[in-house]
């Protein structure tokens, strides 16, 4: 029976190691939380439309088999992944799904968390002032998600003054459609949005945040999305954007055939990091470890990912892309509801019984 050890138990790694199970592969998933998280669901929670439950379960309801651990190394010339208590883990297959680290720039609460979500809702319950900030440093996991906020911000505060800072001049053309309609909902819902701004620097105790240009803006309340990369254990796999390279239509780590990197850390951009394009690696990747086993032919992945992203005043907006093109749909209510929903099909999905 072949082994396949997985490095992470997130929406990724679930799909991987739950599927492969299923085709009665000997899987062992190492992951050191106890609690899954649905990260698209955090912005529904801080903004009190969903419950803490609804957007957490135990690990050990979504993943069939499981590992309490921590990866320590990874060693690809041993086919050995080091962990926490000294054990080291033999496999032939090796799925590396262990998601990234994001900075908590300045002290702002971070937005990929459970206790950044926490920290995030606690801040809006509490605020009572006019002018709302929402930026980023450099890579972040999804651009859209700025644009959501600020959306929800939006319908929550209405009489609020609310500012984007996008660090991007323009967005790459794959993007476009994308970019197209949160703009024009941004200008429709009365967000003022400022592309190019790159923080350079935060006053906390003024409330200012400058640019690298010297422009500032003054807030009330801000929420700064940290730059991502890859753990320190992952260090000797990463390159100089300290995310791991893959091969972007194999999703192998350094054209090895029985090493693979999926989801936020692999150092693919475009199409963003999203759950939806972890999810297709996933698929994909399960494919790619049967196909090698038994045999029934290489295939590529084109980079699939698809949401629905929430665009204000209940509306959404339904984004496809993939490595070569892109559309966007609506807005319209029926694209708001579809990201409600997907909530509770979420935990269907990373268990493998659907999509």
């Amino acid at each position: 029976m072949k082994r396949v050890v997985v490095v992470g138990g997130g929406n990724a790694g679930s799909i991987v190691a739950n599927k492969l199970s299923k085709k009665g592969l000997d899987v062992k998933v190492i992951e050191p939380l106890e609690y899954h998280l649905y990260q698209p669901g955090i912005i529904d929670y801080a903004l009190g439309k969903v419950d803490k439950s609804e957007i957490t379960k135990q690990t050990s309801e979504v993943l069939s088999t499981w590992i309490k651990n921590k990866v320590t190394k990874v060693d690809l010339e041993n086919h050995t992944v080091n962990l926490a208590n000294g054990e080291k883990m033999e496999y032939e297959y090796l799925v590396i799904s262990a998601g990234v680290k994001s900075s908590h720039p300045q002290g702002f609460p971070e937005w990929h968390s459970l206790e950044g979500a926490e920290e995030i809702k606690r801040q809006i319950d509490n605020f009572e002032g006019k002018r709302i900030v929402i930026g980023s440093y450099g890579i972040i996991k999804c651009p859209a998600a700025p644009f959501e906020l600020s959306f929800m911000l939006k319908e929550r505060f209405p009489k609020a003054e609310i500012t984007l800072l996008n660090p991007v001049v323009s967005p790459p053309p794959i993007q476009k459609p994308m970019a197209e309609i949160l703009g024009k909902r941004s200008h429709e819902n009365g967000i003022n949005v400022i592309r190019g701004f790159k923080i350079s620097e935060v006053r906390k105790d003024e409330k200012t945040i400058f640019s690298e240009n010297g422009d500032k803006v003054e807030y009330d309340l801000a929420f700064i999305d940290g730059q991502i990369k890859a753990s320190e254990e992952f260090k000797d796999l990463t390159d100089n954007s300290g995310l791991i390279p893959v091969d972007k239509n194999s999703m192998k780590v350094k054209d090895l055939d029985n090493v693979f990197a999926i989801g936020d850390i692999t150092n693919i951009i475009s199409p963003p990091k999203t759950g939806a394009i972890a999810h297709f690696e996933a698929n994909f990747v399960v494919k790619s470890i049967l196909s090698d086993i038994y045999g029934s032919g290489k295939t590529r992945f084109n980079g699939d990912a698809a949401c629905a992203v929430y665009t204000g005043n209940g509306l959404g907006s339904f984004i496809y892309m993939n490595y070569e093109k892109s559309f966007a749909l609506g807005p319209n209510k029926f694209f708001a509801n579809l990201k409600t929903k997907f909530g509770n099909m979420y935990w269907r999905t990373i268990r493998g019984e659907l999509l």
